[in-house]
C-alpha cells in the first residue's frame, strides 16, 4: 500500500499528480492545501525566494524527473494558479522542440502552448535588451586591470567591440536555469568589473521576474495569483 507523503516531502510526480487530482475532484481541501503549499519553495512567486531556492521547478519531484510540460499541464488543469508563470518559464527553457512534444502526458493544449511560446519570446527579448543596455548603453569604462577583458580602449575600435561582444554574450548566453539565472563571467572580467556587472544584471533579472505573470498570460501581477 502506498503511504501518504510526509509533510513537506513531495512524492514523485505521478503520485503527486494523482493525489492532487483526487483532492481537487472530491474537495479534500486539507489534502490539496498541503500538496499545493509544499510546492511553493520550488515554484516561487517572489524574486528573493527564487534567488535563495535550493531546488526549483520539476526538480522538486525527484527521480524520475517529470517533463516540464507534464507539470505545466497538471497546474493548468488543477488550477494551481500561483505556480503557472514559473512552470511556464521552466517549460520554455528547452525551446520549441520540447514544448512541441507529442509524448503521452506532455502534449500542451493549444492555448497553453501559444501562451508559453509568447512568454518565452518576451522573456528572451527583455533580457537580451537588458544585456545590450548594460554593455553598450551604459558605456562600460576601460578597466586598469590587465587581466580584465575591459582593459581595452577605443583604438583600435575593433578590439573594443570584440571585448564588449564577449561580455554581452555571457550576460545573455545559455545557462541551465535560463536567462533569469545568474551568468558566470568566470575570469573574463576582473573582480571589480564582475561585481558591477553582476549587480546590474541582477537588477534587470529582478525586473523581468516581476513581468513573468504578464509574459506568460497568467495574470497582471504576482499579487493576483
Amino acid at each position: 500500500m502506498t503511504r501518504f507523503p510526509a509533510r513537506h516531502r513531495i512524492p514523485e510526480f505521478k503520485l503527486f499528480a494523482s493525489l492532487l487530482r483526487i483532492a481537487t475532484k472530491y474537495d479534500f481541501s486539507d489534502l490539496r492545501e498541503q500538496l499545493v503549499e509544499d510546492l511553493k519553495g520550488a515554484y516561487p512567486t517572489k524574486w528573493e525566494d527564487f534567488q535563495s531556492a535550493r531546488v526549483l521547478g520539476e526538480d522538486v519531484f525527484g527521480s524520475p524527473k517529470p517533463h516540464p510540460n507534464a507539470v505545466l499541464n497538471l497546474f493548468v488543469t488543477q488550477d494551481v494558479r500561483f505556480a503557472k508563470p514559473f512552470a511556464s518559464y521552466r517549460a520554455s527553457l528547452g525551446g520549441i522542440v520540447p514544448l512541441m512534444s507529442d509524448e503521452p502526458g506532455t502534449v500542451l493544449p493549444r492555448n497553453t502552448l501559444a501562451f508559453t511560446i509568447y512568454g518565452m519570446g518576451a522573456v528572451q527579448r527583455i533580457m537580451s535588451h537588458a544585456a545590450y543596455t548594460i554593455v553598450y548603453v551604459r558605456n562600460l569604462g576601460v578597466c586598469p586591470d590587465r587581466a580584465c577583458v575591459l582593459n581595452v580602449g577605443i583604438n583600435p575600435p575593433e578590439r573594443r567591440t570584440e571585448a564588449l561582444k564577449k561580455v554581452c554574450n555571457v550576460l545573455f548566453g545559455e545557462r541551465q536555469g535560463g536567462v533569469l539565472s545568474a551568468p558566470s563571467l568566470g575570469d573574463l572580467t576582473c573582480a571589480e568589473c564582475t561585481k558591477e556587472l553582476e549587480a546590474s544584471h541582477a537588477r534587470c533579472r529582478g525586473s523581468c521576474w516581476e513581468l513573468l505573470p504578464t509574459a506568460f498570460v497568467a495574470a497582471k501581477s504576482w499579487d493576483e495569483l
